[in-house]
């Protein structure tokens, strides 16, 4: 059994050959590395076909127009050789015992169709690194998908054939399409996390803006009414998120992600981009809210910087 890792690439900029190396560093050698170029505008494709030229294991595809990350990922379940495929992101890294675990795991486990790992939330350096443990089995794993997503997508190998069998990923639940995927999942199959950190997650202030956060709150909710009856119309699972989008007190959602999203960000280092962050928030949550955290964040940070320095 070998596996296949499929990469979807859409402007990643310089973290791309990052990702790349660190899949071609595996100590598991045996897989075809699919990555596969959304039309970016930035050179990605460049790096591609560089690596692609010192590699055989790399399969790229080059898209002429956007499709999207559904999409894309669609098409990779479809190109791929192997029945388990491993997902990788263009700005994460993945640890060199990564592939040759989820193998095993997947080899001994039939009765999973997806399982995720734990993750290190990647820091400023590797000693800033934060580990992120995550519910294992699989009731734990379903209960905590009817709050939140618990499994870190480009942490995941799937079997191939389990998720074209349920219609792979939905581009009608953008920005969600993992949960999504997830909670439909969790009705037929096994799902698990190895309690291992397989991949070094990084935490980007690129698309870290409201009108993303919150519409991606809707999908979010749009998953969860699909969830709760596959039977009815879509239209209907529609109405439903856009009532409880209705229902979300929006200024009291991003001071709440605003908070945790900036104080992880101190936690790993970021003390500057933690700063940013408040700054794009401000307008919504307002100013006296973005000054209370912000010196939370630099009482935090103090406090970190004294336990660091005493170790």
């Amino acid at each position: 059994m070998k596996i296949s890792v499929l990469l979807p690439v859409y402007n990643a900029g310089s973290p791309l050959r990052q990702a790349i190396e660190s899949i071609l560093a595996q100590e598991f050698g045996e897989f075809e590395f699919l990555v596969i170029d959304d039309a970016s505008t930035d050179g990605s494709a460049e790096i591609i076909r560089e690596y692609a030229g010192r590699d055989s294991r790399i399969h790229p595809i080059y898209h002429t127009s956007n499709q999207g990350l559904a999409n894309t990922l669609n098409e990779g379940l479809h190109s791929a050789r192997w029945d388990l495929v491993a997902r990788m992101d263009q700005d994460d890294e993945a640890l060199p015992h990564r592939i040759k675990i989820q193998h095993l795991f997947m080899k001994t486990r039939p009765e999973v169709a997806v399982a995720g790992s734990y993750v290190f939330n990647m820091g400023v350096d590797k000693r800033r690194d934060r580990l992120v443990k995550l519910p294992t089995s699989h009731s734990k794993i379903a209960e905590t998908l009817k709050r939140e997503n618990c499994i870190y997508h480009p942490s995941v190998v799937m079997r191939r054939k389990d998720i074209i069998d349920l219609g792979g990923y939905r581009a009608q639940f953008k920005n969600a399409e993992d949960y999504d995927l997830w909670l439909r999942v969790s009705r037929r199959y096994q799902l698990a996390n190895i309690p291992v950190p397989l991949n070094r997650y990084r935490y980007s202030m690129s698309g870290m803006t409201l009108s993303r956060k919150w519409e991606q709150l809707y999908y979010f909710f749009l998953a969860q009414a699909a969830q709760e009856d596959s039977s009815q119309p879509f239209a209907v699972c529609e109405k439903a998120a856009r009532k409880r989008l209705e229902e979300t007190d929006r200024s009291v959602f991003m001071t709440i992600v605003a908070g945790a999203t900036a104080e992880e960000l101190v936690r790993l280092g970021y003390f500057r981009d933690s700063l940013k962050l408040l700054r794009l928030f401000a307008g919504e949550i307002g100013g006296i809210k973005s000054m209370i955290i912000a010196w939370g964040l630099y009482c935090k940070r103090r406090a970190l910087d004294r336990s660091n320095h005493r170790l």
